[in-house]
């Protein structure tokens, strides 16, 4: 690299001695009564230089505010990780023109108890209202979707924004609107997450258009809730076929669960469970045999079950079904992946955190 820059130079060099020796010539410049005359390689030259010195500092202008502001979001950052949001706030309150800032300011506000004051009709882009939303939609559905709806008048291209009204009007019941989003979301992400998002259109669309979706279900990426659904069909070929696919999806405690929560048990499904028991969470089959009736398997199950479901089987042996199904409803046997939280019934998206498809069976609690 060193030697091809050297060879560089001395061909410039050249260059530089043959254009001054074939215009030694002077040429005369004329301003305000006054004459000069100059050589032209001179007047060249001198062009040249004044030409890349303004770019210069044109550029050195224009790069001293980037670094101002890059340098504010370092030292904002780097506070903020440390544990001292008050500094991150003064940090980041000098450069809250710029709109890509708010979610950082927030994020400091967050760690002092505070929530912003300030007017967001002055950023043009959504995203400190699809900030504010995130922050907020747990305790005020309401308002979220009010600042998503304004952050998607601003810009229809914010997909997270569209993300998450698509969450809250799921769990709000607009399931048509939360379908509708999630087309446009399958049809707008980028190519990387394209798979995944067509597992969440597979969710929405068992979940709100049910039976009459069966045949693109099956076109979609499988899922528990989509896979429950299409293990509860008529034809009992593809019943049994559909719900074979959850074990090698690894969901497959998840199908069966969904299947017993929703009464859409049927012979083929049992019938694989009993040819797979081994593969299943005991919870989970202790769960779906007090569901059949089948309480003569119960008892080599009750050495590996937790406390609650333990409890559970009590009640229904000695209790009577009623009883036993009372109980069971206050078991939280579904867990987030995501966020932690605990379910008591099997939902797609979960309400603590908006992420689809991360509810797992775990002991219940």
């Amino acid at each position: 690299m060193i030697v091809i820059r050297i060879v560089l130079f001395v061909a410039f060099l050249l260059f530089a001695l043959l254009f001054a020796y074939y215009n030694l010539e002077s040429v005369k410049l004329s301003f305000l009564n006054y004459t000069y005359e100059l050589p032209l390689f001179l007047l060249v030259f001198v062009s040249f230089i004044a030409g890349f010195l303004i770019a210069f500092f044109l550029g050195e202008i224009r790069g001293l505010g980037l670094r101002r502001y890059a340098e504010r979001v370092r030292r904002g950052l780097a506070d903020l990780w440390r544990g001292y949001p008050s500094r991150a706030e003064t940090e980041f309150s000098k450069i809250l023109n710029r709109e890509e800032v708010f979610p950082l300011f927030l994020k400091a506000l967050k760690g002092q108890g505070r929530r912003p004051s300030g007017d967001l009709q002055r950023y043009s882009g959504g995203i400190a209202e699809t900030a504010l939303a995130e922050e907020i939609f747990r305790e005020d559905r309401d308002r979220a979707k009010d600042l998503l709806e304004k952050a998607l008048g601003k810009e229809w291209g914010n997909l997270r924004a569209r993300r998450l009204l698509r969450g809250l009007f799921f769990l709000e019941g607009e399931g048509e609107k939360a379908l509708e989003l999630q087309r446009s979301l399958t049809s707008d992400c980028e190519r990387s997450l394209r798979d995944e998002e067509r597992k969440v259109l597979a969710s929405v669309l068992a979940e709100v258009e049910g039976e009459s979706a069966l045949s693109e279900l099956e076109k979609l990426p499988p899922t528990p809730v989509s896979l429950a659904l299409l293990s509860s069909v008529p034809d009992q070929k593809r019943r049994r076929k559909n719900f074979s696919r959850s074990f090698g999806e690894g969901v497959h405690n998840e199908v069966l669960m969904i299947l017993v929560e929703r009464n859409a048990l049927t012979p083929e499904v049992v019938e694989l469970v009993e040819d797979n028991r081994d593969r299943f969470n005991p919870q989970v089959l202790a769960l779906l045999y007090m569901d059949v009736g089948m309480y003569e398997k119960l008892e080599d199950l009750k050495a590996e079950l937790p406390e609650p479901i333990k409890l559970v089987v009590d009640l229904g042996t000695e209790g009577g079904a009623a009883c036993q199904r009372s109980v069971r409803s206050l078991l939280r046997i579904w867990e987030c992946l995501s966020c932690g939280r605990e379910h008591r019934s099997y939902t797609p998206v979960c309400p603590g955190c908006l992420e689809w498809n991360k509810l797992r069976v775990k002991g219940g609690s």
